[in-house]
């Protein structure tokens, strides 16, 4: 993830970054370690073990406990598919980044052929499966299937641009698929004509990719 921050933030400036559901702080302890000033976030903090790293508890209404404008870059790894709420979640990212500040995350990819494939034969998409009634389990359950345009389009409404789509890796079993690609491309055309935002949720980081790597940028 930090090649990929790398792209877009400068880490030798020793930006202020935030890690969002840092979890036991891994990626806090790298970001530190490459020169970032980080602070980090989780709705359970006990589990959080990086000396040297603020920490601080979400609150239980979903807000980022910093004060406005106080970041260059926050980081969601793996947190937004475990999440109901989306929408307060990136009011939340755009009030503490600064004017022109990234925001990074990334979640399973539900747009890739293997997970087409397997919404076709089985209702369910990669890495997702049946919720139990009556259980809310935010830390294990995946409970939120967001496509790019749904992202796109949630992060517009909190004055965040879409600015790269990335993957961490390619997925073997996609590129298996890639026959189906012509049909697919072929179909959304006659559909969507040019469309940009149709496109990109048939770009190749999307069929081919494991996760998607969703990095914005506040106006």
């Amino acid at each position: 993830m930090l090649r990929i921050l790398g792209k877009h933030l400068d880490l030798a400036t020793a930006p202020k970054v935030l890690d969002i559901g840092a979890g036991q702080g891994a990626l806090s302890a790298r970001l530190s370690q490459s020169g970032a000033r980080v602070s980090a976030c989780d709705v359970v903090p006990e589990q959080f073990d990086v000396p040297g790293v603020e920490f601080r508890a979400v609150t239980s209404d979903g807000r980022l406990p910093f004060d406005d404008a106080s970041f260059e870059a926050a980081l969601a790894i793996e947190v937004l598919e475990h999440i109901d709420g989306h929408d307060r979640f990136f009011a939340e990212v755009a009030r503490i980044l600064r004017p022109g500040g990234i925001v990074m995350f990334t979640t399973p990819n539900i747009l890739s052929l293997k997970s087409r494939l397997r919404f076709l034969f089985t209702g369910f998409f990669y890495s997702f499966g049946p919720l139990e009634p009556f259980t809310r389990d935010p830390v294990s359950q995946h409970i939120a299937p967001y496509s790019v345009n749904r992202y796109e389009w949630m992060m517009s409404q909190h004055g965040l641009r879409l600015s790269g789509l990335e993957t961490d890796r390619i997925q073997t079993s996609s590129v298996l698929l890639s026959l189906l690609v012509p049909f697919i491309r072929l179909a959304t055309w006659a559909q969507f004509g040019g469309s940009q935002l149709a496109s990109r949720q048939n770009a190749s980081v999307a069929l081919y990719g494991r996760k998607l790597v969703v990095i914005g940028r506040k106006a």
